[in-house]
């Protein structure tokens, strides 16, 4: 089922209305989830290295950014951009817990494997690798 495009702006929209009008599922590389200011970054670099972003962040700008506005933990956000096995997520909210219900979530739900998650806190890496997801500490990004 392809994605609805009504959360998705600029670029990313076009791709995904291309990919619809040619009965094709869109392409999706990597999947950047929260973190504000963080989150953008990571994108742009990303962007910059010409590879196929989607930014989903409560504050995204679609202005400034080929970005989602929406909660990175929102079900049906998700189901639109349709994350699959093949994609590569960093999960980057400002909370621990959240990152790691985030993971959780896409794991499941969607079948992701390759999750990266910034840990806020250093004593919470260890849980997050035991779950079997790549932790990055925040002070060492």
């Amino acid at each position: 089922m392809l994605p609805s495009t009504d959360r998705i702006t600029g670029w990313k929209r076009r791709r995904f209305e291309s990919a619809r009008a040619d009965g094709r599922e869109p392409e999706g590389d990597y999947l950047i989830l929260g973190g504000g200011h963080v989150g953008e970054a990571i994108a742009r670099r990303l962007e910059a290295a010409e590879l196929s972003v989607t930014l989903i962040d409560e504050h995204a700008d679609s202005a400034t950014s080929s970005g989602i506005s929406g909660r990175p933990d929102d079900l049906q956000i998700l189901d639109d951009v349709g994350p699959g096995e093949s994609s590569r997520v960093v999960v980057a909210t400002s909370r621990d817990s959240r990152n790691l219900l985030i993971a959780q979530l896409l794991r499941v739900h969607f079948g992701v494997s390759d999750i990266l998650v910034l840990v806020n806190a250093p004593e919470r890496c260890e849980p997050v690798a035991a779950a079997g997801h790549l932790p990055v500490c925040a002070p060492s990004v």
